[in-house]
């Protein structure tokens, strides 16, 4: 990887960016690592370069092929991310694999972009070309399926709706792995998430981008 800072200066963390298709992770994980100085690696786009279209490895050699690549891919570079800081957008459906999880588990910092259903749903459908948002009501039985799994690994929810410019919610996440940045314990996260949530005021903490569709090679899902 290239791009890390060679001059002793204390060093960013690595961070993960997690969360479904639409979520804009591609785009604020290229603004986090300029923002902390270190490389960018899109796990989709990575897939892509070596196995060619999600899309075509979804209608010729079917989900759980792609899922097994998609396993590999991760894993590899989140465990060379634990020695080289960088930043890594993960796909949408990554955290479904439990070695995945495990994986994330080891990082530091796992942000989850999070935005409502009808936002996502849109920037996924104006995008085109994604096997899993052909239906509305199938995209949002998914998201809320893998809702649970962006949680439990998350050490930060940052919402992404459109609020606010994309820049600053690429400094609320880049803030989260700065040199000397103070992290609360995940497991005290989680339960303050479930606590929100269980009192039904679980509306992220921070916001998000615009509401364009994100562009190319950018949250497959």
């Amino acid at each position: 990887m290239s791009g890390a800072p060679s001059d002793g200066a204390p060093r960013a963390s690595a961070v993960a960016l997690i969360g479904f298709m639409g979520a804009g992770k591609s785009a604020v994980g290229r603004l986090v690592a300029k923002r902390l100085k270190v490389p960018f690696i899109d796990t989709d786009a990575l897939i892509e370069e070596r196995e060619g279209p999600i899309a075509e490895i979804f209608a010729v050699r079917g989900e759980q092929v792609f899922r097994g690549i998609e396993r590999d891919v991760v894993v590899a570079v989140l465990e060379a991310a634990l020695r080289e800081p960088c930043v890594v957008a993960l796909g949408g459906g990554a955290v479904l694999s439990g070695d995945v999880r495990e994986a994330l588990e080891r990082l530091p910092d796992v942000a989850w972009l999070a935005a409502p259903a009808e936002v996502l749903w849109a920037r996924a459908a104006a995008r085109g070309g994604r096997p899993l948002a052909r239906d509305e009501q199938a995209f949002r039985r998914l998201l809320d399926e893998r809702n649970d799994l962006y949680r439990r690994v998350a050490s930060a929810e940052v919402l992404n709706d459109g609020s606010r410019p994309l820049a600053a919610v690429a400094a609320e996440v880049a803030a989260l792995a700065a040199p000397g940045a103070r992290r609360p314990a995940r497991a005290a996260v989680a339960r303050e998430v479930a606590a929100l949530a269980a009192d039904g005021g679980a509306d992220g903490a921070v916001d998000g981008e615009s509401h364009r569709a994100p562009g190319p090679g950018e949250d497959r899902g």
